[in-house]
């Protein structure tokens, strides 16, 4: 085994288990953590892959600025386990499997995509700069477009949690405070 397979089965491997940990940590804030390790395995999978500016831009972008503000509600927010489980979640669990089968009727035509694309020669595109602003600004300025409106409006309701748990004086407190 080479030593570039050999950093691609480990980088692959840490974002599965950073993956999991998103999901399953019970504390927000270790939520949080995994997601900056699951960007940064992410990102080193797509420098193997020799698309150095899409990895750079993950580990910018990402990890830099999306998930401040998520740390930042988190902290704002002061939530913790006990207050998160205190909640009734019964009423969410049909919703859960729901998307639950959605994803993995995903992954499965995932997987055929990916065994029919085995067959198809070599893309010419790679991962440079003029190729991706090329193509982003072209093919898909919609989607970038509304990216940048939904970062508006995450940016806008981070201000208004914090303005409201400011002008009333009253911190967010914890579920065993009351």
């Amino acid at each position: 085994m080479s030593i570039t397979a050999f950093f691609f089965y480990f980088f692959a491997a840490a974002l599965i288990l950073a993956s999991l940990a998103v999901v399953l940590a019970r504390n927000p804030l270790y939520n949080v953590l995994s997601l900056v390790a699951a960007i940064f395995a992410l990102s080193s999978l797509f420098i193997l892959l020799e698309a150095f500016f899409v990895g750079v831009i993950l580990i910018l972008v990402y990890a830099g600025a999306v998930l401040i503000f998520f740390l930042f509600v988190v902290m704002c927010l002061n939530l913790n386990s006990t207050a998160m489980t205190s909640i009734n979640q019964g009423r969410f669990r049909l919703l859960g499997a729901v998307i639950g089968v959605l994803f993995f009727g995903e992954i499965f035509l995932a997987i055929q995509v990916f065994l029919k694309a085995g067959a198809m020669p070599p893309s010419s595109i790679r991962g440079t700069i003029e190729t991706i602003g090329q193509i982003l600004f072209t093919d898909y300025l919609l989607p970038f477009e509304l990216t940048s409106l939904l970062l508006l409006i995450a940016i806008f309701g981070i201000v208004s949690l914090a303005k409201g748990a400011l002008s009333t004086g009253v911190a967010p407190t914890k579920a065993g405070d009351r």
